[in-house]
């Protein structure tokens, strides 16, 4: 291993120059990531424990650096911190999604129950009481077995006044009453 001292540092760049102690060499480029397992960041006047390789353009590089007299902090303490805080940001986000998911779940079953179709059974059937339905002269019990269908508004459509006067009175839209008396079909049902 070589020793020089640090000449020049460029904070803003990270990169500098050391002097070696032997004489005759020229200045060696040094770069912050071969010192990013110190403790501290180097400064002019540092001495530095390097070994040195030749480029290809013929310019010499520090490869493997200390600083001498500054700790050493444990790469391996540091890797095992950079895998836990994966960890943490890991399980940091696993956890909502988990949550997320389940409320999806949930929420799609509950869809899919309330869009169900029911499916009868025969024993449904068989348990269902069945009434048949009784037409009576009387115009205010008839008038509650209607209801309003979509596209019923003319006369021609009704059966009786009893009907047609229902539609005129509940259903909307309808064109029965062209007088607007409120005697609906006059000359097809209620004369």
């Amino acid at each position: 291993m070589e020793r020089g001292k640090l000449v020049r540092w460029n904070a803003d760049k990270g990169f500098g120059f050391i002097k070696p102690d032997s004489a005759g060499n020229k200045d060696i480029f040094i770069h912050i990531s071969i010192l990013k397992h110190m403790a501290r960041k180097p400064v002019v006047g540092d001495q530095i424990n390097y070994f040195s390789e030749t480029q290809s353009d013929g310019k010499v590089k520090a490869i493997k650096a200390n600083i001498e007299g500054v700790a050493v902090t444990s790469t391996r303490k540091s890797n095992n911190n950079r895998r836990h805080d994966n960890n943490k940001s890991t399980s940091g986000m696993l956890i909502p999604l988990l949550v997320i998911l389940a409320l999806g779940i949930f929420g799609f079953q509950k869809y899919k129950e309330m869009t169900a179709t029911p499916v009868l059974t025969n024993q449904d059937i068989e348990q269902m009481e069945w009434q048949p339905s009784v037409q009576s002269n009387n115009p205010i019990t008839r008038q509650q077995t209607f209801r309003c269908e979509v596209g019923k508004i003319h006369c021609r459509q009704m059966s009786s006044c009893e009907e047609a006067t229902f539609y005129n009175n509940n259903c909307p839209g309808t064109k029965m009453d062209g007088d607007r008396d409120g005697i609906p079909c006059e000359s097809q049902w209620c004369n």
